[in-house]
């Protein structure tokens, strides 16, 4: 089986925890699931993680260890269904026939213009990108931290490399610390420290 043909998300998952309505084409959803793990989940995970994940999953289910598990349904699926939405919104309202492009299918459905479709696609894209943040947490900081070798321990050999944020890619390391940059030990230390969280209102608690 090729591991490229495998969807980490069904047609239905998409349709279902989106607006997309049940009679869009499924060729179209495939299609764009597929380009959306092979670009960008790829770049998330590195070529060596991405392949292994892939090829953990078959026609009648998956091998996938209790982490394995827990990364893909809980933090890679839900970002992966609003990518793809936002990558499908496009090939949804715009098709190519053999007349040209043509703007939807539907002989009783109204278009709508440019600019309402950005606007949805900004919509889902603020979505994709709190999973994204959600996931690369998940993966660097926190409970999956070290959980997957094939993550960590990859080199431009194995094809492409993970694309970290900077927050996670510079040399200095900080114990117990967020991506908001402080730990409970410099609070308890009255050690005043910069932090995101300075601009949320009512302040954190190392925001004096």
């Amino acid at each position: 089986m090729d591991i490229y043909n495998v969807l980490l998300v069904s047609e239905l998952q998409l349709k279902q925890y989106s607006n997309i309505n049940k009679n869009v084409d499924v060729n179209l959803l495939r299609s764009e699931v597929e380009q959306t793990q092979r670009i960008d989940l790829q770049t998330i995970l590195g070529t060596k993680f991405y392949k292994e994940i892939l090829s953990k999953v078959s026609a009648t289910g998956n091998t996938f260890n209790d982490d394995e598990k827990i990364l893909v349904d809980e933090y890679v699926q839900p970002w992966l269904i609003q990518q793809s939405y936002w990558q499908a919104l496009p090939h949804i309202a715009y098709q190519v026939k053999n007349r040209g492009i043509v703007q939807g299918d539907m002989e009783n459905a109204s278009a709508v213009d440019l600019e309402t479709i950005k606007y949805l696609r900004t919509i889902a894209k603020s979505r994709a990108d709190y999973y994204l943040t959600r996931m690369q947490d998940y993966l660097n900081i926190g409970r999956g931290q070290g959980k997957f070798p094939a993550y960590t321990q990859q080199n431009t050999l194995d094809g492409q490399m993970p694309a970290r944020s900077e927050k996670y890619g510079n040399g200095i390391y900080m114990p117990r610390t967020s991506r908001y940059g402080w730990n409970n030990e410099r609070m308890l230390r009255n050690i005043k420290t910069y932090a995101e969280q300075q601009l949320i209102n009512p302040p954190c608690l190392d925001c004096q």
